[in-house]
């Protein structure tokens, strides 16, 4: 007959065991403490212990965000609020384009970073203005007494009657008359066209910048007119002071040339002259 021996543990003994069973739970506590650690470390998130009762309360902290660009602008200032440029004695965080930095040469900017077309508007230029038509009309008028005796011998007495000066951009009514003197009695013209005269505006190279009856058509050959002893006939067309080139005449002195388009009498030409002013 097999007796199984009976154990019997002395106090010292029981102590011992049950001290190296709670050092052996330390043990296992410490560890999963500092494997929790090293995960939350890993994972980017920090244990921040709770508030409460019982066991620890443990909360999630997303960890710091990605850097980003910065704007390229700056964001509008709200309401009340004072931006760098109003504050005294603050100067600009960021230079103006163009403008030298750290002392070297101004550098403007570059062909692919132009300026937007608001900042730099394009010179527009002026709209280009055609002379209006300038018909002309005939009437007839007591003799003038700008005709002197010398234009007895010939018959016929062509005179600029138009005024000396105008205001640019502003019409102006040129004349010219062909007087037949008293003592002539009446006389016959035999226009070469239906234009009947000539009457031209030339500036000081002797280009020509305006003509009566411009933008009109006429016709050949013309007619005959009688003109009464002791009266005149009177040709007017307006210049509204634009030249060829589409602008207004400059101010100047400008030179008429006058004539009858006819080859049925000695009728010479005449000339005058007209000043434009602003």
């Amino acid at each position: 007959m097999i007796e199984t021996p009976v154990f019997v543990p002395s106090p010292d003994g029981l102590r011992e065991v049950l001290d190296r069973a709670r050092n052996r739970r330390r043990r296992r506590i410490a560890l999963t403490t500092a494997g929790a650690a090293v995960a939350a470390t890993v994972a980017g998130i920090v244990v921040i212990p709770g508030t409460g009762t019982g066991a620890d309360r443990l909360s999630v902290v997303p960890a710091s965000p990605a850097p980003t660009a910065a704007p390229t602008h700056p964001a509008a200032p709200t309401a009340g609020a004072t931006t760098p440029a109003h504050r005294p004695g603050q100067v600009p965080t960021q230079p103006s384009p163009g403008a030298a930095v750290g002392g070297g040469p101004v550098v403007g900017p570059s062909p692919f970073q132009q300026p937007a077309p608001a900042d730099s508007p394009t010179p527009t230029a002026p709209t280009y203005r055609r002379s209006a038509s300038a018909p002309i009309t005939r009437t007839t008028v007591g003799y003038d007494s700008a005709c002197d005796a010398t234009n007895d011998v010939v018959g016929w007495c062509l005179v600029y009657t138009g005024p000396d000066s105008a205001r640019r951009k502003h019409p102006v009514q040129l004349s010219m008359e062909l007087c037949r003197p008293q003592v002539n009695g009446d006389g016959t013209i035999h226009f070469d066209d239906t234009r009947e005269i000539d009457l031209e505006v030339f500036d000081q190279d002797g280009s020509t910048q305006w003509r009566a009856g411009q933008g009109v058509k006429y016709r050949r050959p013309g007619h005959a007119v009688v003109v009464r002893a002791g009266t005149c006939l009177r040709w007017s067309a307006v210049w509204d002071t634009i030249a060829p080139n589409g602008f207004y005449a400059p101010p100047d002195d400008y030179y008429l040339s006058l004539s009858i388009d006819t080859s049925s009498a000695p009728i010479s030409p005449a000339s005058g002259t007209v000043t434009l002013t602003d």
